[in-house]
């Protein structure tokens, strides 16, 4: 804690500078508020950073983007603090907080909204849910807008209605230089490709505006079976979802049966695949279709029912508990080889505990139906995603936790292709693995422009190649 005093004494000016100029609040070291201020998510990152600004408008995160940039400040963006990285902490630096820019804007007639970075994917859902629209998003209520709209947004819809970032229409960001933009596909259009897929790279975001689609009710919940019969139901499962129509999308989950009312005590704490659907569309069709999946064995518990869309957040809501360590892998399949489905059960019956959570999730359907190259996201012909995590209480032994997570990780290894930047944890060069060559390359030119000094660098880093040389010769030139 000595040396984080020392960075905000030598920040001393620059933060009195700050605090005058913002009608956000800026919190300090010795601010009430620091304590919970700099938790995130993700309890394995204890970082204590100089200030932390909590911006109430484009107007607070122009003023605070400069003050960092001109004060040489590590700089860390956060909307709901769910990066499974930390990226939304640092020590020493200054923190954008943009959980209180929350204000939505609904036009029910045309099936648009213009959503603020702070909301987070359960408060969008429940106020959409009166006017039977929706907008297609990832699976934890308490999971910020702004991450997840930068990075992708697989999720409950996305045979249906694709990825999150193909509903968006325009994006208002502040850039490394404090200017305010706005991009789409008419203004500024590259900045808007890479936007969708690039993540915070290239500056904050402070709005975005969507189209809407339908949601309403739908048929969603989840059909649990004993892993006894693991490998059996994963084929079964992955062969029937991805023939499946676009309106069901699926996820898997392996995991030890929790503690819950809806678990015969006798099954609590044994080895269950759960399968979690979700079914937008005519509810009686739906139930035909969901049919086959909740008819692979005996059910030790089936909670599928029609349900508000806004609901189905329910299912993962122990994925919103703030302060677990969390140890997580992920990558994507290009198919499901009786191969790799049976690598998948070995490695995960191998470490299973209650800290164990791996899913996986047949992908495809309107996903798939857009160009490779038409975002920043490329890998839309991806047929399925694995995420292997372990979270536990920060007593909890972490090198073990993370060696079981790798464990399974390195065995699907030669059946993998691919990374999804939403799901990297602190990876390195695996950022690599999320952009193919030419989406990166163009990543890069985008990251010249805009960031060429990478002041936004804390996030999956896109690396500028303009270096301060050139940038000094740049300007005197």
């Amino acid at each position: 804690m000595s040396e984080q005093y020392q960075r905000q004494h030598d920040y001393k000016e620059a933060l009195e500078i700050l605090a005058s100029r913002i009608r956000g609040e800026l919190i300090l070291p010795d601010s009430p508020a620091y304590a919970a201020g700099r938790k995130v998510w993700n309890g394995s990152f204890d970082s204590y950073p100089a200030a932390i600004v909590r911006c109430v408008d484009a107007e607070d995160v122009k003023v605070a983007v400069n003050i960092a940039r001109e004060h040489a400040m590590t700089l860390s963006v956060r909307s709901g603090g769910h990066s499974a990285a930390g990226h939304g902490i640092n020590t020493g630096g200054l923190v954008i907080d943009l959980s209180q820019m929350k204000t939505m804007t609904i036009d029910p007639l045309r099936h648009t909204a213009r959503l603020e970075p702070g909301l987070t994917w359960g408060e969008v859902a429940k106020k959409l849910q009166p006017y039977g629209l929706a907008l297609t998003a990832g699976d934890v209520a308490s999971v910020g807008v702004g991450g997840l709209l930068l990075s992708g947004g697989i999720g409950w819809m996305v045979r249906a209605y694709g990825l999150t970032i193909d509903r968006l229409q325009a994006v208002e960001l502040v850039t490394a230089d404090g200017q305010l933009v706005r991009a789409s596909a008419d203004e500024n259009p590259e900045l808007f490709w890479g936007l969708r897929g690039g993540g915070g790279n290239f500056g904050v975001a402070t709005a975005f505006e969507v189209n809407l689609h339908r949601g309403g009710t739908i048929l969603g919940g989840a059909v649990f079976y004993e892993a006894t019969e693991a490998k059996r139901i994963l084929q079964e499962y992955t062969r029937l979802a991805a023939a499946a129509p676009d309106e069901l999308s699926t996820e898997v989950l392996f995991m030890l049966a929790p503690p819950a009312p809806f678990i015969p005590p006798d099954k609590q704490g044994t080895p269950v695949v759960g399968i979690m659907v979700c079914y937008t569309g005519d509810i009686s069709e739906g139930e035909r279709v969901v049919a086959p999946l909740r008819q692979l064995a005996t059910p030790v518990a089936d909670l599928i029912a029609p349900m508000p869309y806004s609901a189905i957040f329910a299912l993962t809501a122990v994925g919103e508990i703030p302060g677990f360590q969390h140890h997580s892998r992920s990558q994507f399949f290009e198919t499901f080889s009786d191969e790799m489905i049976h690598t998948l059960v070995e490695a995960s019956q191998s470490i299973v505990s209650p800290e164990t959570l791996i899913s996986l999730r047949v992908l495809g359907g309107a996903m798939s139906r857009v160009r490779a190259d038409a975002t920043a996201f490329a890998h839309r012909d991806k047929q399925g995603m694995v995420l292997v995590t372990h979270f536990a209480p920060l007593s909890a032994d972490a090198a073990s936790l993370d060696a079981r997570t790798q464990r399974v990780f390195r065995a699907l290894l030669p059946y993998a292709n691919g990374a999804y930047v939403g799901f990297l944890a602190d990876e390195g060069e695996r950022i690599r693995e999320v952009y193919p060559p030419d989406t990166y390359a163009r990543l890069v030119a985008l990251k010249n422009q805009y960031d060429p000094t990478n002041l936004f660098h804390r996030n999956q880093n896109i690396k500028p190649t303009a270096t301060p040389a050139m940038l000094v010769t740049s300007v005197n030139s």
